[in-house]
């Protein structure tokens, strides 16, 4: 009976341990290829589970790497094994990290969930030298290969390298500064790719193409001769004043590498480049002789005005079309105010800009206005100049562009005449008494209380009488108050603002399915479109340090002021970051816009 106990006792033990062997066999590990790299190189960190689950194993939990970047992976392999009967396999996943600075960093302990148990990895360090620290590859001559018999160099090193520059230090708001990528190298390159680009904040951005296959210059560097590549070109443009800063981008550069015997032996790999930081001081628009009337135009412009027709008949509609051109930021400039029109019907205006490129690095073009006026009245009109106040940069003067006035003969039109005379109240014609030989005949006197008061004795009369007359001083005070409302633009845009806006973010989010990184363009465009609008500011006035600073000047409240920062932040960020591209985030921000702006038109 003992025996027999023993035997079950045996036998329950071995179904434990190996029920328990799998969770004890499981392990979780951490390895990089190099314990030493270069600023310009890049580290494969390595989180390795072996054991029975390692195919159960979740993805692994990353610290926070305080002198790393993660900018690849994880990429995962599973490998599977069946030595003698026993099988073993294990899973893998392999990122790619880039180096801040230099230094001794620690790569802290990776969380690794594994059967609803955590593993915990050991912390590994890596020595961040200046340069790169790749090993050079050995040098070799292709007898019937590069021109003039040049020897492979290693594309370690100096070699190739990218270099950020701008063509100005200091800027004032609105003012272009043009950012160009160079990439220099020693050695051949058969492809490039922007591996990360942080967001520039503090700048509206405008992308300049380059030649997608780019001559070469050849330029002396440190007493080595490089190819010079243009790569990138931006045409960046301050908002406000202050020091901004451009942080460094990333480029995956495919370079070859090692010997050319027969062009069989050469090799390809790919090198991670980061360019310098770089540092502009924005300036304020001087203070000194500015203009009343100057809304933040900043360039190289000038300014014309037409009119379809010159002569044109009352009530006829005649087309004024504003132009400005030059080089400059047009989609920074406001619109065009017009002078006082009391003679004329002034309607909405279509707006177009052409933005194009010019030498290469200019940002340029022509904005254009469209207004439609309907004269009033028969006469001689006259349209006053049109002005516009730009600040010029590269002068350092505040300019005063105006129009040449616009003389416009209105006649009358056909049946104007009775259209005016229809103002002029009712006709008057004398009483004629007809058709007195026949009357009626009276078979009984008629009741005193019967009798009738004449018409003129009843207030009735009197009525009617003035009724046309208070209709047209009506019509004239209606029109005069409308041509009021139609002159002040101020007043016509605040009043359109909620509408127009809430119009455009519908737009944006219906196009955002598709393009959800455009939504946040034109999210940001339709709420900083309506604090424009609605209080009559110029979107330079928007600007991340102004817009409080404006929208507390207008009576706004601390907390409807923080939530626009906050939307109009959350669109800076969605433009630049992968994740907040998802169709749930783009929706909850249309509703925070939307609630926004009904509560800004409230208040």
């Amino acid at each position: 009976m003992n025996a027999c106990r023993f035997k079950y006792a045996v036998l329950a033990a071995s179904f434990m341990l190996a029920w328990a062997s799998p969770a004890q066999d499981v392990q979780v590990a951490a390895s990089v290829d190099a314990d030493e790299i270069g600023l310009q190189d890049r580290l494969q960190l390595t989180i390795t589970v072996s054991g029975p689950d390692s195919g159960d194993a979740e993805a692994p939990r990353l610290p926070g790497f305080a002198g790393f970047d993660v900018v690849g992976g994880p990429s995962v392999s599973t490998q599977f094994q069946w030595i003698n009967g026993r099988t073993s396999s294990s899973r893998s996943y392999t990122y790619i990290l880039a180096p801040k600075k230099t230094g001794t960093h620690m790569i802290d302990a990776v969380e690794v969930r594994v059967g609803g148990k955590v593993f915990r990895t050991e912390p590994v360090a890596v020595k961040v030298r200046a340069g790169s620290v790749r090993p050079s590859q050995p040098r070799s001559i292709d007898p019937f290969g590069d021109e003039g018999l040049i020897p492979r160099r290693s594309a370690s090193g100096n070699n190739v390298f990218v270099e950020a520059e701008i063509d100005r230090k200091r800027a004032y708001p609105g003012q272009q500064v043009t950012l160009t990528y160079h990439l220099y190298t020693r050695v051949g390159v058969t492809g490039l790719q922007l591996q990360e680009s942080p967001p520039l904040t503090g700048f509206w951005l405008e992308e300049i193409d380059v030649d997608k296959n780019p001559r070469p210059e050849r330029k002396i560097i440190g007493g080595n001769e490089y190819l010079d590549y243009v790569i990138k070109r931006q045409a960046l443009f301050p908002n406000a004043p202050g020091k901004l800063k451009i942080p460094a981008a990333t480029f995956a550069v495919s370079a070859r590498t090692g010997g050319e015997f027969f062009g069989i032996f050469t090799q390809s790999e790919t090198l991670y480049r980061k360019t310098n930081e770089l540092s502009i001081e924005v300036l304020p628009l001087p203070a000194e002789q500015r203009p009343a009337d100057f809304h933040g135009a900043v360039g190289s412009f000038n300014l014309t005005a037409s009119l379809d027709k010159n002569q044109v008949a009352a009530g006829e509609a005649v087309s004024l079309l504003i132009r400005i051109a030059g080089r400059g930021n047009l989609k920074m400039v406001p619109d065009v105010a017009l002078p006082q029109l009391l003679d004329f019907t002034i309607y909405s205006s279509k707006q177009a800009a052409n933005v194009r490129v010019f030498e290469g690095k200019w940002i340029g073009g022509d904005k254009t206005w469209e207004y439609v006026l309907v004269p009033k009245a028969p006469g001689e009109q006259v349209i006053p100049p049109i002005t516009l106040v730009h600040f010029d940069p590269e002068k350092n003067v505040y300019e005063t562009l105006r129009t040449a006035p616009m003389p416009v003969k209105v006649v009358r039109g056909t049946g104007a005449g009775g259209a005016l005379s229809g103002l002029s109240g009712i006709g008057k014609q004398p009483l004629t008494r007809q058709g007195t030989d026949i009357n009626f005949i009276k078979l009984t006197e008629p009741s005193l209380s019967a009798a009738r008061k004449p018409p003129y004795r009843s207030p009735w009369f009197y009525l009617l009488f003035a009724l046309p007359l208070g209709a047209n001083i009506a019509l004239l005070l209606y029109r005069r108050e409308r041509r009021r409302q139609l002159s002040d633009v101020g007043l016509a845009r605040s009043r359109r603002a909620r509408r127009t806006a809430l119009a455009r973010l519908r737009k944006a989010a219906k196009a955002g399915r598709e393009n959800p990184r455009g939504f946040y363009d034109d999210a940001a465009a339709s709420l900083s479109g309506y604090i424009a609008d609605k209080f009559n500011v110029p979107e330079i006035a928007l600007a991340s340090d102004q817009l409080e600073r404006t929208l507390t000047a207008r009576g706004i409240g601390p907390e409807l002021i923080r939530e626009a920062i906050a939307c109009l932040e959350e669109c800076d960020f969605g433009r630049f970051v992968t994740a907040s591209g998802s169709p749930e985030r783009a929706c909850q921000l249309t509703r925070r816009i939307s609630k926004l702006i009904n509560a800004l038109e409230e208040s």
